[in-house]
């Protein structure tokens, strides 16, 4: 009998968790320099990633973020850790001691726009 045993990639580590682009959806924080507000590229239930000007952000520096959705206080004084950061300007989070509340609050909004997905999916597919 033989069989397979697939490892997961270095890059398919950092993919835990369903990642979605929310329409709206911006991070604010504090720099040394004042407030930073960005457009989120996309959320999951296990961080965010953001694309900024050359800054000097860098692995393992955590920051505490407000996320706001049409510019309004969505979920506020997040702790989040910079992953990673890319040639292009994109900078990947992960969250770190979200409470509860704040859990849900996250996850509801990502399987929301889960949900709209999948009926666009499915209205694009009757016609």
């Amino acid at each position: 009998m033989e069989f397979d045993i697939a490892m997961p990639s270095e890059e398919d580590k950092f993919r835990q968790a369903y990642r979605t682009r929310v329409p709206g959806l911006d991070v604010r924080f504090m720099t040394k320099t004042g407030v930073i507000e960005c457009q989120v590229r996309d959320i999951s239930a296990g961080g965010f990633a953001f694309a900024d000007e050359p800054r000097s952000y860098s692995n393992g520096q955590e920051l505490v973020v407000d996320i706001l959705l049409a510019k309004k206080l969505f979920l506020g004084d997040i702790k989040a850790k910079v992953m990673r950061v890319l040639d292009n300007g994109v900078i990947g989070c992960n969250f770190m001691e979200m409470d509860r509340r704040q859990e849900i609050k996250l996850d509801k909004l990502v399987l929301e726009v889960q949900k709209r997905l999948i009926e666009l999916r499915k209205a694009k597919q009757e016609e």
